[in-house]
């Protein structure tokens, strides 16, 4: 079986920024060469990162703890990927990011769902029945 798209994730700590010692955590997603960073918001001191293995460290309890937290974010990510292709979406870097942090899920107001109904019954309801709607539409609109 042929494989129609490369992905992978990488941790990695921005020495370039670092401030007193501590340098961010981020996430790098790449699907077929394009990617997508996401700010863990998590530092980690200088000397304790090992860019190798893209984890912290040490044992003692934060460097457990954060390299923990950087399992979780692997395995959530790598869920995210599954999932859009479980669902045979389109599979790229910002859709596997923005599946991570739910903004792929459309959510609609009350003013569009009104106005998808009075669209869709147009032609089914007669006009008597219809400016019901429509008032009502206009007095839930005010109340908002």
């Amino acid at each position: 079986m042929k494989t129609t798209a490369t992905f992978s994730i990488l941790f990695w700590a921005d020495l370039s920024r670092a401030k007193d010692n501590q340098a961010s955590i981020y996430a790098r997603i790449t699907v077929n060469g394009k990617r997508a960073t996401i700010s863990l918001k998590r530092k980690v001191p200088i000397s304790d990162w090992d860019a190798h293995k893209g984890r912290s460290r040490g044992t003692n309890q934060t460097t457990r703890t954060l390299n923990n937290y950087l399992e979780e974010v692997n395995r959530s990510l790598f869920k995210c990927y599954q999932d859009l292709k479980l669902e045979y979406k389109l599979i790229t870097s910002q859709a596997v990011k923005a599946r991570y942090l739910v903004e792929d899920e459309q959510n609609d107001s009350v003013n569009d769902i009104i106005k998808y109904h009075n669209d869709d019954m147009q032609d089914k309801l007669k006009l008597s029945t219809q400016k019901n709607y429509y008032t009502t539409k206009r007095y839930l609109s005010k109340f908002l």
